[in-house]
């Protein structure tokens, strides 16, 4: 299979290694000098083989196999995918899509790695709207495994072609299937950073302690199982016998602000994302992820690092930094 990744900061040329590591036809397109496009590129491969996740062997052959242009034409020719990471500017994006479906046609999906604009606005004046979508990265893209997608407009042949392009490059692809403000990871992460600071505005805790209790507790635990998946393993027989088992209030998240939606789902209405939930549906599709094997060699590669002397406080914390060197 062969992608194009068009822009290549760190996030392309992260998001080009991984490809390249999966055994897929890579190349690279930039206006900058292609010395400084590999440069780049190698210091992603020599993050991941000092993090220990390749070997110098493995990652010399996978960059021995990437493509490099300075030519539009030539990298999305053939293309089979094309990954967008040029600049958050709008008329940029427009100009370049234009000059890509002019040489590919109607048939390669062009993903944007961009994590503010919508699809329907990235797609405005396209040749062909309907196969622009956000493919969004989360950083480090090369570290991370996530991607989003969020594509309303576009059909489900190509949402599925586009999570089948980045399972192939080793990533994790979920589907937003609305167009919101910070689509799926940065709006849960604001939700939680928002309550974090009103916490330590009401005296509740202080700054330290709301990182500390998300680090040494459920932050854990959510890497390995989720949020959802979580909470439906606290109990024996899931949400549908936690309510009868520690309470309303103690099962209740909105209880806390006056609602008690999520409780009359419980008690009443076992349909949408509750029927879910407590049908059973819903745990089986990782099985791996819950039994104890699994899960307690996963929380224990976390803790591992959090161990290590506190030096993280003062580190670098700009993109390409590799996470496990904190």
């Amino acid at each position: 299979m062969k992608i194009a990744f068009v822009g290549t900061g760190m996030i392309g040329s992260g998001l080009a290694v991984n490809a390249a590591l999966k055994g897929q036809d890579v190349v690279l397109y930039d206006v900058v000098d292609t010395e400084v496009v590999k440069g780049t590129v190698n210091k992603v491969f020599d993050i991941l083989v000092e993090a220990g996740a390749f070997d110098r062997a493995r990652a010399d052959e996978a960059f021995a196999n990437m493509s490099f242009t300075q030519d539009l034409a030539e990298a999305v020719k053939g293309a089979d995918f094309v990954q967008e990471c040029v600049p958050e500017k709008i008329e940029l994006k427009h100009s370049t899509y234009r000059q890509i479906q002019e040489i590919c046609g109607k048939d390669v999906i062009i993903a944007s790695s961009t994590s503010g604009m919508f699809p329907s606005k990235l797609s405005e004046g396209a040749l062909y709207p309907e196969k622009i979508i956000v493919g969004h990265p989360y950083n480090p893209s090369y570290l991370l495994p996530l991607i989003e997608i969020c594509g309303p407009h576009a059909s489900k042949e190509t949402l599925d072609k586009a999570c089948e392009v980045y399972k192939a490059m080793g990533k994790e692809p979920v589907v937003c299937k609305k167009e919101v403000t910070g689509f799926i990871v940065n709006s849960l992460s604001w939700g939680v950073m928002d309550d974090g600071i009103q916490k330590v505005l009401d005296g509740i805790c202080d700054v330290e302690d709301v990182d500390k209790a998300i680090m040494y507790g459920p932050g854990l635990r959510m890497a390995i199982t989720g949020q959802l998946l979580t909470m439906s393993m606290g109990v024996k027989g899931g949400f549908r016998v936690m309510a009868e088992k520690y309470g309303a209030e103690q099962v209740v998240y909105a209880h806390c602000h006056g609602e008690h939606r999520f409780h009359d789902s419980i008690e009443g209405r076992h349909h949408g994302i509750m029927y879910r939930l407590v049908s059973g549906d819903y745990l089986k599709w990782q099985p791996f992820r819950i039994s104890s094997a699994s899960r307690h060699p996963g929380l224990a590669a976390p803790l591992r690092h959090q161990a290590l002397p506190r030096e993280w406080n003062h580190c670098k914390c700009r993109a390409g930094d590799n996470i496990l060197r904190l």
